[in-house]
């Protein structure tokens, strides 16, 4: 019976996550009509809105379930600080981003919002935390070079295995950053054809928000990034020494190359960032194109 459960996963993941997706379709759009406002929830705009948001749900689950096991705390008081500090920029991000009010908006579109940022902040949480305890462990790194000689395959995995984590926390950030950009264009658009003027919700609010995110996100990610290249540097330089003639023979050459290319340090803050905002760039500028006009017309 457990190999048969096993086997049949992926066809259980996609029905309930298909379920889930609907209910969290009648979930917007019952609080959405709430107050007798049922015609304008289930408008082609406001539903359109629903269903991207109802998306966005599914994919932070998926995020969520990616990341947790990226929570590797060095020390229990560093997974406690690292939570505290995360409740807190997440509560400063909330309170920013519920804060805007538009004047005409319909006045039910908070009760979907709302919860729809406490489900984005609880999925970016492993996320975050991963990024923050693995440059944690990082700072331990060096206390544990003087041992290479005993512990050298142990370390290199870990370099190896946080550069790994790094990507995939970063990945899981950009998916949210995304999405959440996407949808408040979306909304925009919904208010936009319900009487709400553009001047009140500007296009560039809504590049703003993504600007805002994209920053926050680099502000977390680039610090644990730099902290595991000087690791790696350190890594080659100690196990490949300049030479001291200062003619590197052909075996230094090729080893040093072999070590650089095994651990990836040729891996820049630029190329990473890019790789990671293009997972989703495509259909974003789509999307935006798509709802945001201005950002098509010419000068």
């Amino acid at each position: 019976m457990a190999s048969l459960i096993r086997q049949s996963r992926p066809a259980i993941v996609t029905v309930v996550t298909l379920v889930g997706l609907f209910g969290v379709l009648l979930a917007f759009q019952a609080a959405l009509s709430s107050g007798g406002n049922t015609k304008v929830a289930q408008s082609p705009e406001f539903f359109t809105w629903s269903a991207f948001a109802s998306v966005s749900v599914v994919i932070y689950v998926q995020v969520f379930t990616r990341t947790v096991a990226l929570v590797r705390p060095p020390s229990t008081a560093v997974l406690v600080v690292s939570i505290v500090a995360y409740l807190l920029v997440a509560a400063v991000v909330f309170a920013m981003l519920t804060g805007y009010r538009i004047e005409g908006a319909l006045e039910t579109v908070p009760l979907a919002m709302r919860p729809l940022y406490v489900v984005a902040e609880i999925a970016a949480a492993p996320a975050v935390l991963g990024l923050w305890l693995t440059h944690a462990r990082l700072q331990q790194f060096d206390q544990q070079l003087s041992q290479w000689a005993e512990k050298s395959e142990a370390l290199l995995a870990e370099l190896m295995t946080s550069r790994a984590n790094l990507g995939r926390c970063l990945a899981g950030l950009s998916f949210i950053a995304s999405t959440g950009l996407i949808n408040t264009a979306a909304l925009r658009t919904a208010y936009l054809a319900h009487g709400v003027p553009s001047g009140k919700f500007p296009s560039s609010a809504v590049l703003l928000y993504g600007a805002s995110i994209t920053t926050i996100v680099a502000l977390i990610y680039v610090p644990a990034f730099l902290a595991w290249r000087e690791r790696v540097t350190h890594v080659i330089d100690m196990v490949y020494p300049t030479p001291t003639d200062a003619r590197p023979t052909e075996e230094w050459t090729n080893g040093r190359a072999r070590l650089r290319e095994l651990l990836g340090a040729d891996t820049t803050i630029g190329r990473t960032l890019g790789t990671a905002s293009g997972i989703l760039a495509p259909l974003a500028v789509s999307f935006l194109g798509l709802y945001i006009p201005e950002l098509q017309a010419g000068p």
